[in-house]
């Protein structure tokens, strides 16, 4: 008889009792030695003792399901206890789950000795699994999930599943099961075990959930007595989705639903699958905003109606003293407001009260009660001014809406009993402008904050508003795995290592690098800024300068090809899955982007009166038809599964609210001066980086070619036409190194499929003469003619330059990364995929505020060489994340010098009040960058230079930097990066 499988369920995140690399589970015929669960026709018994957690009985059911849909026959779950176990023989393999101390059958195993559970007994939320041999006479084997509590069994029992192949999204993604014939337990030398988590409490937050969410609740589950969308049937999917991703915390839908009340058994049921409930930062007491208005007597108002407030908050501890709860404590103003009338003094009696009040309803010490004060907006400011509140509440501080954490611990506050929290958004509705359509978040980011938190003792509860769900699956699902363990997230390496074998286990082994590449650069794209905030006028990207909205655009463009490629080429199960989660996103994203930027380039283009302008308006219209037959496609995919989960509008905010419906720019063309007019007077010119153009001016001068332009920097004009008829050209050089493409001579017919035709310029830099020389085109139509000068700058580096940025047309442009590894410090980390245009830089968190002038301060340098001399007008601009200054007592800084001159040190965040934020800052997220810019003091002359930057605080990361020594121009995300030797 073949060796039964007992699954212990121990730990949870800490694999130091394994080797986390090795394979738990093996798949092929042979096994490789292991123990074989499931065969073809041989599914394994689950056995799990009668007295176990009831949230353990049922998720041993969905361990029996999960073996379904991998084997395509379930597992058989057997309730048991260890007198009848003995006895027991089966031609099945066998597993065991249970929870030490609740369950016999784990005890018994640990009681004769054929069970260890000494790394994970009395710990928190941990689990072991094991294969143990002669468990009892006549068995040869059996497989064990043991957990060390509740919550540990049940995430063992999800651990396996999630190893033979059953995805955590299965439901919320409709990811396939991987199909096996075999399933067999790895042969190992040592127990794998998991646990205690990085984050003791670890959850979601349902928030803005109209209309997406809630217009999706009502079509698909019954209302509840109030007539929210949101019962137990729903509750149930969402419980699932937090325990298989080894979480244990929720904030529920609180816009128009009443948790304990719209269905009376959403509390045990939660309590009892193992999720600990919570309310939001304005909710007080376990009692839903919505409560206030259909049951509080009186105002919400401590100081007008203390006694009608203590009743209604009391109310709520009485009815959620039996099920797991974590308390909001504290108080703000009526419907997530700050209060008109609290002072810091009201809010620690507030706070005395509901912990007395705790302690007299639970019969707790409250040391034993989980409770937290969120420091939301205003609340800090209340708390700067001292107050004397127990240290038994976890103080849960916040980002700023958009993922810029706000606060930090400092002092003693890393001390208190109850320790930290992070209450981070996904989404958000406010100021500058809501959030809430699709996923635009950038995954790094999330790590670098997140990991800043974490090594500064925010450790006892992380949650994360994810608004609807359904569209941010993936922030949501790398936010819980930080969570759960930190360890494999050490360096931004761990995200990358993440989000593939995430998209492995979404979408297939084959295309998961593919996937995490796109999904990488999606968050890089959707950084520079966030679909609402497009609308803001001007267009954030420059239709002029370093190309700028037209690259940004072909990004997308170049995205959504790839991303479609790759589903093409998908099996036809994993297509929806990967609609959803990658090619979805990417390709709305470029809908919305399509719209803004040809409707910025319009304006240029109508300016210069061309008959393409007629074109660009078509093409918003029918980006914005495809925006909407998107949404169709949403709509009916599954049969209408996820209807109404795209219902939220997105175009067209003129305020931080969202639209009533969708609308785009007003977007005109031209109109021809004559239907049939003769060529003569309808040829125009443009140039790059210019908005002059020919025939407004007959001689147009490009920007200076140089062999050191950016790698990537394509040096173009455009001959266009400006009225419907007929346009024959040529183009003459008076320089045989200068070379056009495509062919000189060309004919334009408008209107037409190609009414404006780019050229490219080629220079034979080994011919072309050095240093400073002007080459000139002659554009020759009938009746019109233009001359473009071409300006020339051909040096060469000395050879004492062996590495560095290289100016051009005069600046030099440098990335954050790009640093000397030479000549910096090696403490800094550099985030691969982080902000707008990279990478970013910054100091490991736990790096104590540094002086430049100090010896071993961790220094960057920047070689670079310039060929213009300047006396006062050089200046560097500095690019940094959205940081806030999160250390209020030491806010970020940098300094910097060249060629070891004087040392400049600069603020770049004003500081604000506790309780808001500082100048500046809707710009810079709307931004998603802070950018400021200083003199060099003495300017530079031509030569081989160092700049050496100082990052003076961790909690502060640099993106770029750009030197300016005449010829910077506006833009939004700074000048392309500059050639780079030795790069």
């Amino acid at each position: 008889m073949r060796a039964r499988i007992i699954l212990t369920i121990a730990g949870l995140l800490l694999f130091s009792k394994c080797n986390a690399q090795s394979p738990r589970f093996t798949f092929t015929e042979d096994g490789g030695g292991g123990f074989k669960l499931a065969g073809p026709g041989v599914a394994p018994e689950i056995g799990v003792a009668t007295n176990d957690y009831p949230g353990v009985i049922r998720v041993a059911n969905d361990l029996a399901t999960d073996f379904g849909r991998v084997l395509g026959t379930n597992a058989t779950v057997i309730s048991v206890d260890w007198n009848t176990t003995v006895t027991k023989k089966s031609s099945s393999p066998i597993i065991i789950l249970g929870t030490i101390g609740k369950s016999t059958l784990i005890d018994g195993l640990i009681s004769s000795k054929k069970l260890d559970v000494s790394s994970i007994a009395g710990k928190w939320e941990a689990f072991t699994t094991q294969t143990v041999a002669n468990p009892w006479e006549g068995q040869e084997a059996v497989f064990v999930i043991a957990g060390s509590d509740m919550r540990g069994s049940v995430f063992g029992a999800y651990d396996v599943s999630e190893q033979i192949g059953v995805s955590p999204w299965l439901y919320w993604l409709d990811t396939p099961a991987k199909k096996r014939q075999y399933v067999w337990a790895a042969a190992q030398d040592r127990p794998y075990v998991e646990g205690p988590p990085s984050v003791k409490y670890r959850g979601i937050f349902l928030n803005d959930e109209d209309p997406a969410l809630t217009g999706w609740g009502h079509a698909n589950f019954k209302n509840s007595q109030y007539g929210s969308a949101f019962g137990s049937d729903f509750y149930k999917r969402v419980f699932e989705l937090v325990l298989r991703m080894k979480g244990n915390y929720l904030w529920p839908a609180m816009w128009s639903s009443m948790f304990y009340l719209d269905d009376a058994q959403n509390g045990q049921i939660a309590s009892d699958w193992g999720v600990f409930m919570g309310t939001s930062h304005h909710e007080p007491m376990a009692r839903a905003d919505k409560e206030q208005g259909r049951f509080l007597k009186g105002s919400w108002d401590w100081k007008s109606n203390k006694a009608g407030c203590q009743a209604f908050m009391k109310e709520g501890a009485v009815r959620a003293k039996n099920w797991a709860t974590v308390y909001t404590l504290g108080m703000r103003g009526s419907g997530d407001a700050a209060s008109a009338t609290l002072t810091s003094q009201a809010l620690e009696e507030v706070i005395h009260w509901q912990q007395a009040t705790l302690k007299e309803v639970l019969g707790k010490d409250l040391s034993e009660i989980p409770q937290q004060w969120v420091m939301y907006k205003e609340v800090p400011g209340y708390w700067a001014n001292g107050m004397n509140v127990s240290d038994d509440v976890t103080l849960l501080w916040s980002d700023d809406n958009r993922g810029n954490i706000r606060r930090i611990p400092i002092g003693k506050e890393p001390d208190r009993r109850g320790g930290s929290g992070m209450y981070y958004h996904f989404d958000y509705v406010g100021d500058p402008r809501n959030y809430k359509w699709i996923n635009t978040i950038q995954l790094q980011k999330t790590w670098e904050q997140m990991s800043l938190a974490y090594e500064r003792g925010v450790r006892n509860i992380w949650i994360a508003n994810v608004g609807d769900l359904k569209a941010l699956e993936l922030p949501t699902a790398h936010f819980m795995a930080m969570a759960r363990n930190m360890d494999k997230f050490k360096d931004p390496t761990g995200t990358e290592t993440w989000l593939k074998n995430w998209s492995a286990q979404q979408f297939g082994d084959d295309v998961a690098d593919d996937a995490a590449l796109i999904m990488a650069t999606y968050g890089k794209l959707t950084a520079r800024r966030k679909y609402e905030d497009l609308s803001m006028t001007p267009f954030a990207f420059n239709t002029v300068n370093y190309d700028e909205a037209e690259l940004n655009f072909a990004e997308w463009t170049a995205l959504a090809d790839r991303a479609q490629a790759i589903n093409d080429k998908l099996p036809v199960a994993y297509q929806p899955t990967f609609f959803e989660a990658v090619l979805h996103p990417v390709l709305a994203g470029k809908n919305v982007f399509e719209i803004y930027t040809k409707a910025a380039l319009s304006s240029k283009y109508i300016a210069q009166h061309r008959v393409s302008a007629n074109q660009l308006a078509r093409d918003v219209q029918a980006a914005f038809a495809a925006d909407k037959a998107l949404k169709s496609r949403w709509d009916s995919l599954l049969n209408g599964r996820w209807k109404h989960f795209m219902d939220q509008t997105h175009l067209g905010y003129n305020n931080w609210q969202q639209p009533g419906s969708d609308t785009i720019p007003k977007v005109n063309g031209i109109s021809s001066s004559s239907q049939t007019q003769a060529p003569a007077g309808i040829m125009g010119v443009a140039i790059q980086d210019s908005d002059k153009f020919h025939p407004i001016t007959s001689k147009l001068t490009l920007s200076t070619l140089t062999p050191f332009a950016p790698p990537d920097r394509k040096i173009w004009f455009e001959v266009f036409a400006r009225d419907n008829g007929t346009l024959t050209y040529k183009i003459t050089s008076n320089a045989s190194y200068l070379s056009v493409s495509p062919s000189p001579q060309q004919t334009i017919a408008a209107p037409g499929p190609s009414t404006d035709i780019r050229h490219l310029l080629a220079v034979d830099w080994t011919a072309a003469p050095p240093g400073l020389s002007t080459a000139s085109l002659t554009i020759y139509a009938p009746s019109s003619t233009a001359t473009l000068l071409v300006p020339l700058l051909n040096p060469s580096l000395p050879a004492t330059f062996r590495g560095g940025h290289v100016e051009s047309a005069g600046v030099i442009s440098i990335e954050a990364s790009h640093f000397s590894p030479e000549s910096s410090s090696p403490s800094y980390i550099p985030i691969p995929s982080y902000g707008r245009t990279h990478s970013g830089v910054r100091l490991p968190p736990l790096t104590p505020p540094q002086q430049p002038a100090e010896q071993g301060s961790p220094v960057l340098t920047y070689p670079f060489y310039t060929f213009t001399n300047t006396t006062t007008s050089a200046s560097l601009t500095v690019y940094l994340s959205a940081s806030e200054n999160s250390n209020p007592d030491s806010p970020n800084r940098y300094a910097f010098s060249v060629d070891d001159g004087p040392v400049t040190t600069v603020q770049p965040v004003p500081l604000g009040s506790a309780g808001g934020e500082p100048s500046g800052w809707s710009q810079a997220v709307v931004s998603n960058a802070w950018v400021k810019t200083s003199k060099i003091s003495g300017g530079l002359d031509a030569g081989e230079h160092v700049l050496k930057v100082w990052l003076l605080e961790p909690t502060m990361v640099l993106t770029k930097l750009v030197v300016d020594v005449g010829g910077l121009r506006a833009s939004e995300l700074g000048p392309p990066e500059s050639f780079r030797v030795g790069g």
